[in-house]
């Protein structure tokens, strides 16, 4: 019998076609993210991540990644929302690539984290966003460390 849980990793995806928009200082008592999101939908744009920090004060900050296809929907939202809500903070940034770890083995054997954050950490390859689930683990870097990180993520964990 095969157990398909003994080996951790077995692919790495690359996502070089999304964006990620950051709200810095968003006010808990806003329906800002809510707003963001029913504005997104409305035009018609799927959002892949929400990524959200632990808060600070009254206040927090949240990333999502989105397609950047749509980027000029997206830069109009956010300029809407920029103007309505002027006390929180509205990046965009287009130079990014999602870099995602999978294997159902993780669900079992512990130490893939720790061991896909030392493979950026050992490179110098700086992580802007990182997102978990049972079976996948994403870090979104630079557009400029892709093939230096992919080169490395292969090398680390045996992937070609």
């Amino acid at each position: 019998m095969i157990n398909i849980e003994e080996h951790p990793v077995d692919s790495l995806s690359i996502d070089c076609e999304s964006l990620m928009i950051t709200l810095h200082r968003v006010p808990f008592d806003a329906y800002i993210m809510t707003r963001l999101l029913d504005d997104l939908a409305a035009a018609d744009i799927n959002v892949s991540v929400i990524s959200r920090t632990a808060p600070v004060g009254d206040t927090y900050d949240v990333s999502l990644i989105v397609p950047e296809r749509h980027l000029a929907k997206i830069r109009d939202i956010a300029n809407e929302l920029g103007d309505d809500f002027k006390e929180v903070g509205i990046t965009v940034n287009k130079n990014i690539t999602r870099l995602n770890l999978h294997g159902i083995g993780m669900r079992t054997q512990s130490g893939v984290a720790a061991k896909y954050l030392r493979v950026f950490a050992d490179n110098d390859i700086q992580i802007l966003m990182i997102t978990t689930s049972e079976i996948a683990m994403s870090c979104v870097v630079k557009n400029d460390d892709v093939k230096r990180a992919v080169t490395a993520i292969q090398a680390a964990f045996g992937l070609e």
